[in-house]
């Protein structure tokens, strides 16, 4: 039988290195103060259709439920989780993590993943470079606990793009003709634009260099000189600056860049925008960034700033970093005969309590052998204090 298109088997080696992970992001989220949700899987349809672009909308699984009504997969967290605080009127600012499963369907021929596991936060309530900070912090510290050993972390700002944007002299349906070739890197788009000659010469040769603009935080002091008219391109670049000086405080700007051509899938950003890349994969480790307006659409005026991991993408870089895959090992199998199946009943769950992973099968001998990745062991006796160093890789 085939897999549904997009879909994934996930093994016991792959899922035992996923919740180990898993784990250590959750303990990683929890010591800063970080409170896990769940929202639902699906949705009503029209959650999204308010935060989404047209793109974004033609790649969600949606469907009519039993009483007519459009709902969806879960596409992404974020908006979800609004929606759950929207509602809510308890203390600020709100610290709550998340994992679980998102649906798009794929976008672009290069990848066919439509099911993806996230991992990820959300700080609400709170602006400014701090909060902006600490997010992008928890980011890092983030991939770091993953185990990856190469990884960057770029940062842009949603009113970058809109300031220069604002300067082009040109339609308000040319403009977002540009928004959608710098977010698909469509060189061929911007070429054909700036060869119609409405762009001033200076302005077409910095549009044609911004896929490529990347540096550290120098970059940023010199970006400052630009656009001195577009008053979000100077409140833009200066948040960077702010919240750059923060993170070289938490002495972690080592893996940070600017990347001025960073351009998010999500039309819901206003502030710092932010992607992990690894590389040894094509795509983003993890994706996020401020995002104060979404809560508007729900009646509410809260600041928001969070990430989002994509755990397949991590176990992917860390394949190709490592051997990794070849650290999983069978549980070790403790042969008997079924005239001692009382007492090693009793041993296997006395070693389980212990936290001893044992599987158990009888035999038509009548040895004890104990079968593990570091050989066979025959055992004279049983005895829980020599099977117990034995499943420990000790002597006995």
């Amino acid at each position: 039988m085939e897999l549904v298109f997009g879909m994934k088997d996930v093994y016991p080696w792959e899922t035992r290195i996923r919740r180990n992970i898993e784990m250590r992001l959750r303990r990683l989220f929890e010591s800063w103060g970080y409170a896990e949700v769940e929202p639902p899987t699906l949705e009503y349809y029209t959650l999204f259709e308010k935060t989404m672009n047209e793109d974004m909308k033609e790649r969600i699984y949606k469907f009519l439920n039993r009483d007519g009504k459009l709902v969806c997969l879960r596409p992404e967290f974020t908006t979800s989780v609004a929606r759950m605080y929207a509602r809510e009127n308890g203390s600020i600012p709100i610290r709550v993590y998340y994992s679980g499963k998102v649906f798009r369907y794929p976008s672009s021929p290069f990848r066919t993943e439509s099911e993806f596991t996230q991992v990820g936060l959300e700080c609400i309530g709170r602006g400014g470079p701090t909060k902006d900070a600490e997010v992008i912090a928890l980011a890092i510290l983030a991939l770091q606990e993953t185990g990856i050993q190469k990884f960057e972390v770029d940062l842009s700002h949603a009113g970058i793009f809109r300031g220069i944007l604002e300067s082009l002299p040109i339609p308000t349906t040319q403009r977002e003709t540009v928004k959608k070739a710098m977010k698909r890197r469509d060189f061929v788009v911007l070429h054909d634009l700036c060869k119609k000659g409405t762009l001033p010469l200076s302005l077409e040769t910095f549009l044609l260099r911004l896929p490529f603009l990347r540096g550290k935080r120098d970059l940023l002091e010199d970006l400052m000189l630009l656009f001195p008219e577009s008053e979000q391109w100077q409140k833009a670049v200066q948040e960077l600056l702010d919240a750059w000086a923060i993170l070289e405080d938490f002495e972690l700007s080592g893996h940070l860049w600017v990347n001025v051509g960073l351009v998010r899938d999500f039309d819901y950003y206003t502030g710092i925008i932010f992607e992990g890349f690894s590389p040894q994969v094509g795509y983003p480790l993890l994706a996020g960034g401020r995002y104060d307006e979404l809560f508007r659409v729900f009646g509410k005026d809260f600041p928001a700033c969070g990430f989002a991991i994509f755990l397949e993408r991590i176990l992917e870089a860390l394949e190709k970093e490592s051997s990794w895959r070849n650290e999983w090992h069978s549980p070790p199998v403790f042969l008997y005969p079924s005239s001692l199946r009382k007492e090693v009943l009793r041993l296997a769950n006395r070693l389980r309590r212990k936290g001893i992973p044992l599987v158990l099968e009888e035999s038509e001998k009548e040895e004890c052998v104990l079968v593990t990745t570091r050989g066979s062991f025959t055992l004279a006796r049983l005895d829980d204090e020599t099977l117990e160093h034995l499943l420990k890789g000790e002597r006995p």
